[in-house]
């Protein structure tokens, strides 16, 4: 299934509550959450054994897209992957003071249906870990004044991609839940 995006009014109220979070979650914050939720997903995983590689058709949650409610937890994994690499990446320029070459599209980020747990998890670690390098000063992440735009939210500030990985992370969190309640 394509990539939808999400409601126009989900994605007034997500922006809304990013701002929240940036707020109550200061950058110094994320490297803590990230690796907080890794664990999370990771002991999921390890619960489910080999159902961990079985997609589960689940109800749409909201900030999710409907191309994204049939999915492993290797593939959450994945996504989660794929997401932190480019996000680390994000950040290294923002924080250099040059904009990303990346162009961020949620299509792009749709992991493969075949993906395997153990992979998975092995390239969120290194993608978190590059995160946790980039996250590392938030004096210039807060110094930046270049931002990068997200095709659901526009233009966000350093600052706000930095506090993103760990708001995206629950959501996709939630959506974990949501599998593990359909084996």
């Amino acid at each position: 299934m394509p990539a939808t995006g999400i409601p126009a009014l989900e994605r007034l109220v997500a922006r809304l509550f990013i701002r929240r979070f940036v707020r109550n979650n200061p950058v110094e914050h994320a490297p803590i959450l990230l690796r907080d939720q890794q664990r999370t997903l990771a002991a999921m995983i390890d619960r489910a054994g080999p159902d961990a590689e079985r997609r589960v058709q689940i109800k749409r949650l909201r900030g999710l897209e409907q191309s994204s409610t049939n999915y492993s937890l290797a593939m959450v994994a994945r996504h989660l992957a794929m997401i932190n690499r480019d996000l680390a990446t994000t950040l290294s320029h923002l924080k250099a003071g040059r904009p990303c070459p990346i162009v961020v599209s949620t299509a792009n980020y749709k992991p493969p249906p075949d993906t395997r747990a153990p992979a998975a998890m092995r390239e969120l670690t290194d993608a978190n870990d590059a995160l946790a390098r980039e996250l590392a000063d938030p004096g210039a992440i807060r110094a930046s004044r270049v931002t990068h735009v997200h095709p659901w939210f526009g233009p966000l500030s350093c600052e706000v991609w930095a506090c993103f990985g760990p708001f995206h992370q629950a959501l996709h969190l939630r959506q974990a839940d949501a599998i593990v309640a359909g084996f």
